[in-house]
C-alpha cells in the first residue's frame, strides 16, 4: 500500500485519472487537480486496506448532508448530536473519585445512581465532585481521558 501511494506522485495526470476511475468506480470530478486526485486515490487505498469511515462519522456526514439539502446551510450542532453514541439501557458506567467507586446504570429514561433517577450525567458528576463537570467526559464517554 505504501509503495502504491508513494508512486502516485510520479504518475502523469491522465494516468491519475485512470487510477481514480479504477479505485472509485467512477470518473474523477471535472477539473480535479493533481493533488486532489492523489489524495482521493490514497484515501481510497487506505480505506480499502485499513477500513473506511466509522459508523459515527457516516451518521454525522449524513446529518450534515441532510441539513445542507434542506436549507442550503449546515447545522453542525444537529449533526454532532446525530452522531453522538447512544447508551443502551442496562449499560453500567463506573468511575472512581476520591476513595469511592461510583456506578451509574443507564435506564430507559435517564440514569440510576445511588438509588435515585437522574436525567443527566453532568448532574451526577456535579453531585460526585461538588463542581460543574461535563458528565459524559467525566465518565469517559468523550475523546480523551475522564476529567
Amino acid at each position: 500500500m505504501d509503495e502504491r501511494i508513494a508512486g502516485l506522485a510520479g504518475l502523469p495526470i491522465a494516468e491519475l485519472r485512470m487510477v481514480w476511475s479504477d479505485s472509485w468506480g467512477t470518473p474523477p470530478p471535472k477539473g480535479a487537480r493533481r493533488r486532489l486526485l492523489m489524495l482521493g486515490i490514497a484515501w481510497k487505498c487506505q480505506a480499502d486496506t485499513l477500513g473506511g469511515m466509522s459508523r459515527q462519522l457516516e451518521r454525522r456526514l449524513a446529518a450534515l448532508e441532510a441539513s445542507f439539502g434542506q436549507g442550503g446551510t449546515v447545522d453542525a450542532r444537529a449533526a454532532k448530536q446525530a452522531s453522538a453514541p447512544r447508551l443502551l439501557p442496562g449499560t453500567r458506567l463506573m468511575r472512581a473519585w476520591g476513595d469511592e467507586r461510583h456506578e451509574v446504570i443507564v435506564t430507559e429514561t435517564g440514569f440510576l445512581w445511588r438509588g435515585k433517577c437522574w436525567t443527566s450525567l453532568s448532574a451526577i458528576a456535579r453531585a460526585i465532585t461538588g463542581s460543574r463537570r461535563n458528565g459524559p467526559a467525566f465518565f469517559g464517554l468523550r475523546d480523551g481521558d475522564a476529567a
